[in-house]
């Protein structure tokens, strides 16, 4: 990513303009504020200071640039809100390799988008509208997911795209076109019900496609590309992104109508897994807005089976994951379809079994069968080895009953099977620190590190007053630590800000946000640099003190460090003696 980029979107963008649009700003002096979009609460802590292009909210800490905001609002990583944030200042981002940029993309695809609905609306349409009116998708219906439709022809919408500009080797790159043994181009998607798909930004990257008649795949998705890649989409994860956060949960379901189906019956916080393996990628994106998320794969067994794995998948992500089960209806399109359909499924995700259980209901009958007991109760087992001792705990009795064990027996062979595999921290995401540690609360940084943080990075002629070794010193805090080891390094602040957003680095901004937040609060300016600098040095001088007091008492102090200590006596008594 060239360096300019930021810098020109920052120069085109106002950080007031584009958090009003996600929160009521009041003027108060040089600070604007206002309620926190990232937690609830009632008196506004959230402040935004247009001098330095910053938030931070007091109450539950978050902080940083425009960039950061974005990314917290609408849980994008930085690539994507760099995407975003360019095409609202009208900036073209320099190309990231050869062939036709990002924009480009987007234009065929849309052109394509474009045809294949005229295609569902115009004459030869009728019988993908007849399916659709068989599964009650309505007109309207049709409209607000963009659904369309691809002729059953060889090169209809080659040569339309071919008309409007587009070079035969750009359609097949972007997998709307296939080479033919002749040499010639014909369509990708022929015969086809289509499905638009959209990346978590908005942007349309590639299409599903379902056959109606004839031979051929049921589904067709776009082949992998730089630009499509089904391993890193969820369908109608664009405008489930929202409600997911906001409902503190996800609902997976297998296929295209199926989440069509629930967004339609309110279910707005429905995605589809563009298929029934559910990839850790796929997971990853679930849990940038959710840590719980319900399976609603469908109901036979190739779908059980399906969900397990998904399960697993979503636990080792850091996400909890429920299975969905019902009586009635395949898949979860039939289910809602019918009279009572949302009340069945209402009452099936309230029951929704956790992990252990569904595993343990899963193998139940393949336990009672004496031929196939011992493989099934070591797929549960080695399962439920996986996870941490939070997910089974609170199941254990359960799991004792369905494997005729005690409940202690079923940790100790868990505990057993953990050993074998060299895990002794207990498993799964928990193993690895990412999902339990998720949501601990981090005592907030110390107010006069922040401010010093904040000043530091605001005025470059303050920056060459002090010794690195020296502010070091009077940091406690770790993260503060490395903020001043960056900023007293030499390097600009412009390169320091690249450098933290290219590595995804967000902790630097958020300790500067607070800094300028608890500044604009206390009315404070770079005038008092000196008093912050003094205030962290007899700080640290009165813990040193203390420290060596402690080795007085103890008997354990050297010659050295008895000068030592009476030299700080002497500093924090007002004398002239430097530490």
């Amino acid at each position: 990513m060239p360096d300019d980029d930021v810098r020109e979107i920052k120069s085109r963008l106002d950080i007031v303009d584009v958090v009003s649009e996600y929160v009521k700003l009041k003027r108060n002096g040089r600070t604007f504020w206002g309620c926190c979009p990232f937690h609830n609460e009632k008196t506004p802590s959230f402040s935004v200071s247009p001098e330095r292009q910053t938030f931070h909210c007091f109450g539950c800490g978050k902080g940083g640039d425009i960039f950061t905001f974005i990314m917290e609002a609408e849980h994008l990583e930085f690539r994507e809100a760099l995407e975003r944030l360019a095409e609202r200042a009208g900036v073209a981002l320099s190309q990231r390799g050869k062939g036709r940029s990002p924009k480009g993309d987007k234009e065929i695809n849309r052109a394509a988008l474009d045809f294949f609905t005229e295609s569902l609306n115009g004459a030869g349409g009728e019988p993908a509208r007849k399916y659709l009116e068989k599964r009650s998708i309505a007109p309207e219906d049709c409209r607000r997911f963009e659904l369309g439709w691809a002729p059953n022809s060889w090169d209809m919408l080659s040569r339309r795209l071919e008309k409007a500009g587009y070079r035969a080797s750009v359609l097949v790159d972007n997998g709307l076109a296939s080479v033919g043994k002749s040499g010639g181009c014909y369509d990708r998607f022929r015969g086809r019900l289509m499905f638009p798909i959209y990346n978590i930004t908005g942007r349309l990257v590639g299409f599903g496609g379902r056959i109606l008649d004839g031979e051929g795949a049921k589904y067709l998705n776009s082949p992998e590309s730089r630009l499509f890649n089904k391993r890193h989409n969820l369908y109608l994860l664009d405008k489930a992104k929202g409600p997911m956060s906001t409902m503190g949960h996800a609902i997976l379901v297998e296929g295209y109508f199926d989440a069509i189906r629930a967004h339609l019956c309110g279910y707005t916080n429905a995605v589809a897994s563009l298929g029934t393996s559910l990839t850790q990628e796929q997971a990853a994106l679930i849990k940038r807005m959710t840590g719980l998320c319900y399976v609603c794969y469908d109901s036979d067994s190739a779908g059980q089976e399906a969900s397990l794995r998904a399960m697993y998948v979503l636990q080792g992500e850091g996400v909890a994951a429920r299975r969905v089960v019902w009586q009635q209806g395949k898949d979860p399109d039939e289910l809602l379809l019918q009279p009572d359909g949302g009340e069945l499924f209402e009452k099936a995700l309230k029951s929704a079994l956790p992990l252990p259980l569904f595993h343990a209901q899963l193998r139940k009958r393949d336990m009672e069968d004496p031929l196939k007991v011992e493989a099934a109760r070591r797929d549960l087992l080695d399962g439920l080895a996986s996870l941490s001792v939070f997910d089974l705990t609170p199941y254990l009795g359960e799991l004792a009953e369905i494997l005729g064990i005690f409940p202690h027996e079923v940790q100790n062979l868990v505990a057993g099977r953990r050993t074998k595999k060299g895990d002794g921290s207990g498993g799964g995401a928990a193993g690895r620190g990412s999902f339990y540690a998720f949501g601990a609360t981090r005592g907030a940084e110390n107010d006069i590190e922040c401010m010093m943080c904040s000043m530091l990075w605001n005025n470059k002629k303050l920056r060459s007053a002090f010794s690195m070794e020296e502010l070091m010193s009077f940091m406690d805090d770790p993260d503060v630590q490395n903020v001043v080891y960056a900023l007293l390094g030499g390097d600009d602040i412009d390169a320091i800000e690249r450098r933290w957003q290219q590595t995804g680095e967000t902790r630097g901004m958020e300790i500067v946000a607070r800094g300028n937040g608890l500044l604009a609060r206390e009315g404070m300016n770079e005038e008092t640099a000196a008093e912050l600098a003094e205030a962290l040095r007899q700080r640290y001088l009165k813990k040193r003190k203390d420290l060596l007091l402690d080795k007085i008492r103890n008997g354990t102090i050297n010659e050295k460090e008895y000068e030592e200590y009476y030299r700080y006596i002497r500093s924090l008594k007002g004398g002239n003696t430097r530490a």
